[in-house]
């Protein structure tokens, strides 16, 4: 038994780790994307939250809390920035659970018991699907926006978008 448990923490472990990187590009290269050809930019500045985020909260700092705390900070002003307080009825609103899920992740009160730790990854996995369904819905509407244009230029007919 000893054999297979770390075994097996380690398979989950990068499993995780693999997910969970997955998930972040997708954000990140669907955020791009969406901005290259005129979506909304605040898609993009939270998937570099998120990472950055991250990236603090799985390596060892002594300033990680505040940085994910100011990552949070950062995108919260950011949403407050562009769409005043209306912010919380959009669907970019969405880009601050991951963030808030992180942020408790670098707190110690949530990472020391086993469990909470385990609810709050899978909670960090189910917000950032929830963060590329969102993502995938505006770039589909989007599309749907140039594809109801009818100008007949190249980009349109070969599928650029």
């Amino acid at each position: 038994m000893k054999q297979i448990l770390p075994f097996s923490h380690t398979l989950y472990a990068r499993l995780y780790s693999f997910l969970l990187s997955v998930l972040l590009a997708y954000c990140l290269f669907n955020a791009i994307y969406s901005v290259i050809i005129g979506g909304k930019s605040a898609y993009l500045f939270s998937g570099l939250v998120l990472i950055f985020q991250t990236i603090l909260v799985f390596k060892a700092s002594l300033n990680k809390k505040i940085y994910n705390v100011l990552g949070l900070i950062g995108l919260i002003l950011c949403l407050v920035y562009l769409h005043h307080w209306a912010f919380l009825f959009q669907h970019e609103s969405i880009a601050i659970l991951p963030s808030v899920i992180l942020a408790l992740l670098s707190l110690g009160y949530f990472s020391r018991q086993h469990l909470r730790l385990n609810v709050l990854k899978l909670a960090l996995i189910f917000g950032l699907f929830v963060l590329a369904y969102t993502q995938h819905h505006d770039l589909n509407t989007l599309q749907n926006y140039y594809n109801s244009l009818h100008t007949g230029e190249t980009w349109q007919q070969y599928g650029a978008l």
